[in-house]
């Protein structure tokens, strides 16, 4: 193994050296970057270790109905978001000139108590989301080397803060882009090596279809389940491709455009790019069934045993490098969003040199400290964050881009309010896979299996109709942008 600890030293040293030689003045706006590097970034933003690693042992489980998901990926969250979403956001940005997420919508509604909200909320909730993504890459790069994932997490922790710090959001943009060429050959190898071992992919898919029925994809491999297993797919590839759209990570990301033609060009780049990432990691994960046999309980470990199995070392190195890389990529993007929103929406602070530094060490060290614990609350807040976040900002946020900000700043408020107060609500008293062990209650039958996402926005949208200004749903053409519509201003 530490023969290929030079390879691995390289990855470290490029890391920090492309954030150092990329930086821009402002390190909460990127300046020019190149369409290439905007689409691969958004891809690493959106993949992180958890989809590969976590939804590639579910598609072991469901098998091919979980690119279900990977289609709604590559559809719902990429081309929708490119073709309706992305230039909106950027015009109404450049209109308000505001540099967090937070302040873009707090701004628009002329709330500054949504700026401090969603911004302590962000922060929260991203830095310990971000704690999870560290401890995925740590625990990966401690299974490869001969070190402890303390001392792995110390390291990944150090290297992704100074990239932030160094780099700003144009150097976090080009990291992130290296790391999304770095996923696309990892699982291009993955695949490859898979497609040789089953005799190919029609093979591959008519034994997976010979394959007896189970329990979770009761309708055999290649088909969507009934029941609560169909709809727990359902539900996912709407928390991953819907929820994706108010992320703050993400939405930041549409602040790097500058023209309308720049979305049209990135958003194939980016779909071909998800689609060979996670379309890719999906199908030789489902796949993996004919090769490790129906003996696996852990679905966690399919694709690492996968990998150990069809690769050789220098392979499994480099797929290696592929989940740090999904994780790394995305924890840059969680703690410049946090790092931002704590500085520029709770401080009220104007991040420039030891302010900048400042803010992003006290993210860094908070993720870092949340990594080394375990507690089930942790764990929760992991697994709900999106969603949280989504049922927060989606409503207000989608409102803005289709009639402007004529609900006003009660209805923005509340909604963000209700739609935290009802998703967390429905985890607590309704959802069962988390109220059950929380407070023994569940809504009955299959409501109790409603994710909830769908509550959650529907809290938000009644509370955003209940306190918009009379008139507000009749859409007038002018309201719907800011001047200049869709042509680049």
């Amino acid at each position: 193994m530490l023969s290929f600890l030079p390879l691995w030293i390289l990855y470290a040293l490029l890391l920090v050296f492309i954030a150092r030689y990329s930086r821009s003045r402002d390190a909460l706006l990127p300046g020019k970057v190149n369409v290439a590097i905007q689409a691969l970034a958004y891809v690493a933003t959106y993949i992180s270790a958890v989809a590969l690693v976590g939804f590639g042992g579910l598609c072991y489980i469901f098998g091919l109905q979980m690119l279900l998901i990977a289609a709604g990926n590559v559809w719902l969250g990429t081309w929708f978001v490119y073709r309706y979403l992305a230039w909106p956001t950027r015009l109404w940005q450049r209109k308000l000139d505001s540099k967090t997420p937070a302040e873009f919508l707090s701004k628009a509604y002329e709330t500054p108590g949504l700026q401090v909200f969603l911004g302590l909320m962000s922060t929260v909730l991203l830095i310990i989301y971000g704690s999870a993504v560290f401890k995925g890459a740590a625990v990966m790069v401690a299974g490869v080397l001969p070190v402890s994932v303390n001392a792995a997490l110390s390291i990944l922790v150090a290297i992704v803060g100074i990239s932030v710090i160094w780099g700003g959001l144009r150097g976090v943009l080009y990291t992130e882009a290296f790391q999304g060429l770095v996923m696309i050959v990892g699982v291009g190898a993955l695949v490859i090596s898979l497609l040789k071992e089953i005799g190919g992919p029609i093979t591959g898919i008519q034994a997976l279809a010979a394959l007896p029925p189970t329990e979770a994809a009761n309708n055999g491999f290649l088909s969507l389940s009934s029941g609560p297993a169909g709809l727990n797919i359902i539900f996912l590839a709407i928390v991953t491709s819907v929820g994706i759209w108010a992320q703050p990570q993400m939405i930041q990301r549409h602040f790097a455009l500058k023209s309308v033609q720049e979305t049209k060009k990135a958003a194939p780049l980016a779909m071909l790019a998800l689609s060979v990432v996670v379309g890719g990691a999906y199908f030789a994960s489902a796949l993996s069934r004919l090769i490790l046999g129906p003996g696996i309980t852990n679905p966690d470990i399919v694709l690492p045993t996968l990998v150990h199995r069809l690769l050789p070392t220098f392979g499994q190195h480099l797929f290696a490098l592929a989940i740090v890389s999904a994780s790394l990529s995305t924890a840059s993007a969680l703690l410049h969003i946090a790092s931002g929103s704590l500085g520029r929406d709770v401080f009220k602070k104007h991040l420039t040199g030891w302010s900048w530094r400042g803010v992003v060490i006290i993210c860094t060290v908070c993720s870092g400290l949340f990594a080394l614990k375990s507690s089930s609350i942790i764990a929760l807040i992991c697994a709900t964050s999106w969603t949280l976040l989504a049922c927060a900002i989606l409503v207000p946020y989608l409102a803005l881009l289709i009639q402007g900000p004529k609900a006003g700043s009660s209805a923005a408020l509340m909604s963000s309010l209700g739609g935290l107060a009802g998703t967390a609500a429905w985890y607590l008293l309704a959802y069962r896979s988390t109220s059950m062990g929380i407070t023994g209650l569940s809504a009955p039958g299959i409501i109790g299996a409603i994710h909830p996402i769908l509550p959650g926005v529907a809290a938000s949208f009644i509370s955003f109709a209940m306190f918009a200004k009379k008139g507000t749903f009749r859409v007038r053409e002018e309201s719907k942008l800011p001047a200049g519509g869709l042509q680049e201003q």
